[in-house]
């Protein structure tokens, strides 16, 4: 399993997610985020494209999209979570 840093930005968005989630939409998104520790090349993750020296992915899980970066192999950066607000 990978290191994993939380962005300033993925710290920012969480604490918005986490004042309108349900118990099972924070279970969730833990669950999706050890997922990608363990296996940052989750097959159905997508490449952003955001900066060619260090490539970064969108991982999308139910409802949620996370974006991460792969510094090297032993660390996961999450960056960016995305969800629907209403």
């Amino acid at each position: 399993m990978a290191d994993f840093i939380l962005g300033r930005q993925f710290l920012e968005n969480l604490a918005l997610f986490q004042k309108t989630a349900s118990r099972s939409d924070l279970e969730h998104l833990e669950m999706t985020m050890a997922a990608i520790a363990a296996n940052p090349n989750l097959p159905g993750k997508m490449p952003s494209y955001y900066n060619p020296a260090t490539p970064s992915y969108l991982y999308r899980s139910g409802n949620l999209l996370i974006h991460y970066r792969l510094p090297d192999y032993d660390h996961v950066d999450f960056l960016n979570l995305f969800w629907p607000r209403v």
